[in-house]
């Protein structure tokens, strides 16, 4: 930048700048295009310090040259102390150059320059030509000839130009050290990388987000498919139209019951109930197309097997199970269906007992726990059991041992029921 500023300064220099006179190095010394570097170089303390390599690299930086007294320079200005000067006659490609203030000194004029002078200067009227000196008298005197005054009078020495040196000014020190680029430079680094990161956090973010609204759909997608009967039978019963059948209760009332009844408990116990009014909507919709084609599939006929196998549907397995139980001595109604799987109500000597029966390949949830609680308490049964051909969770086990539910395999119904063995529900 010191390069460009000098070829700048240089073009607006008037062409009288020439005049103040011609210099030259009193020895063979450096020249560079950036003051700062120069004094750098020419400090020996530094040098001597710094390897050969380095002291390459900076005169490099800095536009440095060896420069010989036989080029003759001049004059253009003086900044930090330092001179600024041109080569006389102008070499293309090379530009000002600062010199140390030691190692330059003017040139005497010469018979060159008195005639290169007055070739410049204005024709002037002939003069006369001065009379030629008298000749020397010597006098003799008994200890040798004396010689005279003039020719005893020393040779006049050149005259020295000496310029005031210019006072540095303030901004010489940013560009010196280029404080402005360096400090741009970090602002600007500093913008992209707190962009970039915050555009980061924002998409992590919304990934997180994406995932965790994703998962509880899932879940309440499993919740309807479990209910699936009874939103089925729900859903039948909102959109009945034959007449002497009107329905009091719309689909969307059943809606709200299902999801504040069995939606919203399990989506609380495994912390996504903020994302409910988020996916309420998608939900609602995956819940009415599964109660659509569960309420259009025809009813399947009750068939009362014997034995059991993997094949059953939920009403077999409950007509299964109510022969056991029949068998041991209860008096039993026939089994009415509910949302997770089918209820099957017992009275013997004044004992009410409610049985739930589940069937499923995995193992029994909590949930199917809590239906059996709740279809206790509403009974006001003084026995409550579970059966399932599945195994329980531990959750379902300890559920199941707070509130005195037994769960039961069907192996084990007959015995329970005829009392001969009371399983231990822990």
């Amino acid at each position: 930048m010191r390069i460009w500023a000098s070829a700048c300064l240089l073009l607006c220099l008037p062409a009288s700048a020439s005049a103040a006179g011609l210099f030259s190095a009193v020895h063979p010394t450096l020249a560079c295009g950036d003051d700062a570097i120069l004094r750098t170089l020419s400090d020996r303390t530094i040098s001597t310090q710094q390897s050969p390599a380095w002291r390459r690299t900076l005169m490099r930086q800095g536009d440095c040259h060896n420069i010989t007294p036989d080029v003759r320079w001049e004059r253009i200005a003086n900044r930090n102390g330092l001179p600024l000067m041109r080569r006389v006659p102008p070499v293309p490609g090379l530009p000002p150059l600062y010199f140390m203030t030691g190692e330059i000194a003017p040139i005497a004029p010469g018979p060159a320059a008195a005639v290169a002078s007055e070739d410049r200067a204005p024709p002037r009227p002939p003069i006369a030509p001065p009379a030629p000196p008298a000749p020397a008298i010597m006098a003799d005197t008994p200890t040798g000839p004396q010689h005279t005054e003039v020719e005893d009078s020393p040779p006049a020495t050149p005259p020295v130009i000496v310029q005031p040196a210019e006072t540095p000014r303030p901004t010489d020190i940013f560009f010196m050290t280029r404080g402005f680029q360096k400090l741009g430079s970090l602002i600007l680094t500093l913008m992209l990388v707190c962009g970039t990161g915050w555009v980061m956090v924002l998409i992590l973010r919304a990934a997180w987000r994406m995932a965790r609204r994703r998962k509880a759909i899932n879940i309440c997608v499993e919740l309807a498919q479990r209910h699936s009967p009874m939103l089925g039978r729900w859903y039948q019963n909102a959109h009945d139209t034959r007449p002497g059948s009107a329905s009091h209760t719309s689909w969307g009332t059943y809606l709200d019951r299902f999801a504040h009844g069995t939606i919203l408990p399990t989506l609380t116990r495994r912390g996504y109930n903020t994302l409910w009014p988020a996916i309420h909507k998608t939900v609602y919709g995956h819940i009415t197309a599964m109660a659509a084609r569960t309420a259009s599939k025809p009813p399947a006929a009750a068939i009362s097997p014997c034995t059991y196998h993997q094949d059953m549907n939920q009403a077999e397995y409950a007509a299964f199970c109510s022969q056991w139980i029949e068998k041991a001595g209860w008096e039993i109604h026939p089994p009415v269906a509910t949302g997770l799987g089918s209820v099957i109500q017992c009275n013997r000597n004044n004992l009410k007992m409610l049985v739930h029966c589940w069937m499923d390949r995995k193992p029994v949830h909590d949930d199917v726990i809590w239906q059996g609680i709740k279809e206790k308490t509403d009974c006001k049964a003084s026995v409550g059991a579970i059966v399932s051909n599945a195994p329980y969770t531990q959750e379902a086990l300890m559920l199941g041992k707070k509130h005195r539910i037994f769960l039961l395999h069907h192996e084990d119904i007959f015995k329970f029921v005829s009392g001969i063995e009371v399983p231990d529900v822990a």
